[in-house]
């Protein structure tokens, strides 16, 4: 009875066992082995992190993280078997394995499962940097963290595109301009990692249209060459040169879109066209063109009276010189002069401009060409600068001081006695400067600038620490013979306190009692008393003067040391 009971229990077990392991085999058959990882879609980014990333593979399901290079990333999605999503974390450049966890593990190693964080590229020069609006201009880039390879790197010229791309290494690629509006475009690299900044560095300038010459002075020179032209007009910027009847110029020059500088080359005497070639072209011919060659003498600027005005201008300079027959321009500094009278081939009347202080070449011009900066042709704008106060007037080598004054501007350097130094800082009103080495005691502080060199003033005195001289006073009549300052307060040498400060000094106006000095005109003896300084008429003298010897009197029962410094 019991065994057939038994009998029917075991098969009811066994059932009841099959439909667990049934039932566990349904619900999770997604864990039935270890993630693996077959691509990472982008597979590369900034180093800042924040890229969305698709990772594709098996075993997907229930991921609940995902580390690049051991680094968590963030919003971690299993969206099914086969695919999570997450978002990079911020990490240093380089590649690193893309690894997705779940219940059964960490996925492996995969060809396919890497992820690269890049640097954001920089621009640091481009050449040329000028082309024309339409386009076509080949244009190499230098910067650093350019992509090679498969990742897509692209350049844009002010936001468009470029159509073409060819990448030579990390720090170098070449690409083709495309077409723009006129000015400057700057040039910028996009790759996974960033986009380069806009610097100086990466600027493109498109030209609109062919160059246009409107001007030359001088229109003329010597067939001998080496006239410095200037050259006026319109769409300069990017020229690459400017001929003289098919003759390059040299030392080319573009000052800006509408002004170059160039020297003529040397020709024979005859007349020619200017031309400026450019990404726009090559400006056409006419009248405003020509320049004659000459084989006269360039003028020579010898002698100038006088040789120097005021800012404002308007004084009449008489130019001494030879070949200033013909002569159409006076220029002082480049600033063209005024009521320009030749009076001779050697002789020329010229009202100066007005003009910034400081020293400039008056220059004349004539169709042989314009004459060279020489001695003689020197020509000083400004009047003498004027010091008025200096702050602080007392200090060692290093101090800053602060000097104000008149006729400041173009200072080269601050004379302390007779040494020099370069000012920091320098305005009309204003020079900064630091006190140099080298020096000691009181000295003068004159401003140099290339109107000239101010005078000695009292309110420019400076004094730097020197030597000292120390007294040793008994209890009754001392001997000294004054080594100090020369005219000093003697209440303030005797309480320290001179101006300006000595900081050596010491305060023995509570010792003191009395000072007597012989007074050899009034065949006397002149006192001082330090408790009656106040009163009229109670001390004969309240300077000191240096190398006169004073009889000194203490009060107390020890002697006291005075210590000043030497003026």
């Amino acid at each position: 009875m019991q065994q057939a009971q038994l009998s029917r229990r075991v098969p009811g077990a066994l059932a009841v066992l099959a439909a667990l392991i049934v039932a566990l085999l349904v619900i999770r058959p997604a864990f039935a082995a270890v993630p693996a990882v077959s691509t990472v879609s982008p597979s590369s980014g900034p180093v800042a992190g924040g890229t969305a990333i698709t990772i594709t593979g098996t075993g997907l399901t229930g991921a609940s993280a995902v580390k690049i290079d051991g680094v968590s990333a963030t919003s971690v999605v299993p969206v099914n078997d086969t695919t999570v999503t997450a978002v990079t974390p911020a990490h240093i450049a380089g590649t690193g394995n893309v690894i997705v966890t779940n219940v059964d593990g960490d996925s492996l190693v995969s060809t396919g499962g890497a992820f690269t964080f890049r640097e954001i590229p920089s621009v640091t020069s481009i050449s040329p940097a000028t082309g024309p609006t339409s386009g076509g201009t080949v244009v190499t880039v230098n910067g650093a963290n350019f992509v090679t390879g498969a990742d897509n790197t692209t350049v844009s010229f002010g936001g468009n595109a470029s159509t073409s791309v060819a990448v030579a290494s990390t720090t170098q690629l070449t690409a083709l301009a495309p077409a723009g509006a006129a000015g400057v475009a700057d040039v910028r690299v996009t790759t996974t990692g960033g986009t380069s900044a806009n610097v100086a560095a990466d600027n493109f300038t498109y030209a609109s249209a062919a160059p246009v010459i409107t001007t030359l002075s001088p229109a003329g020179g010597t067939t001998a060459g080496g006239t410095v032209v200037t050259i006026t007009g319109t769409g300069f910027a990017g020229a690459t040169s400017a001929t003289f009847g098919g003759v390059t110029g040299s030392s080319f020059i573009v000052d800006s879109d509408t002004q170059i500088r160039v020297s003529s080359p040397a020709r024979v005497a005859g007349i020619v066209d200017v031309v400026v070639t450019g990404p726009g072209g090559s400006s056409v011919t006419g009248t405003a063109t020509k320049y004659t060659y000459t084989t006269a003498a360039m003028p020579v600027v010898s002698a100038l009276s006088p040789s120097s005005a005021p800012i404002i201008g308007g004084t009449v300079v008489s130019i001494t010189g030879t070949g200033f027959t013909g002569a159409t321009a006076v220029s002082f500094g480049g600033t063209a002069g005024t009521v320009v009278t030749v009076v001779s081939d050697t002789s020329i009347l010229a009202t100066a401009p007005a003009h910034a202080a400081g020293i400039v070449d008056v220059l004349v011009t004539t169709p042989a060409g314009t004459s060279v900066a020489a001695t003689g042709s020197k020509f000083t704008y400004g009047t003498l600068p004027v010091v008025t106060a200096i702050s602080p007037a007392t200090g060692g080598s290093g101090t800053v001081i602060t000097i104000t004054g008149t006729g400041f501007a173009g200072a080269t350097s601050v004379q302390f006695g007779t040494v020099s130094a370069t000012p920091s800082s320098v305005s009309d009103t204003q020079v900064v400067v630091t006190a140099p080495t080298g020096v000691s005691g009181a000295v003068d502080i004159r401003v140099v600038t290339p109107a000239g060199t101010s005078a000695i003033v009292t309110a420019g005195r400076f004094t730097f620490p020197g030597t000292t001289s120390s007294y040793t006073l008994s209890v009754r009549w001392s001997l000294i013979v004054w080594q100090g300052r020369n005219g000093i307060s003697a209440t303030a040498a005797l309480k320290g306190i001179e101006t300006p400060d000595n900081p050596a000094t010491n305060d023995v106006s509570t010792r003191v009692t009395a000072m007597y000095s012989w007074n050899a005109g009034g065949q006397k003896w002149d006192g001082f008393f330090p408790g009656s300084e106040s009163i009229p008429g109670a001390n004969d003298f309240t300077t000191l003067t240096k190398g006169v010897a004073y009889w000194t009197a203490i009060n107390g029962s020890s002697a006291a040391t005075w210590t000043i410094e030497q003026g």
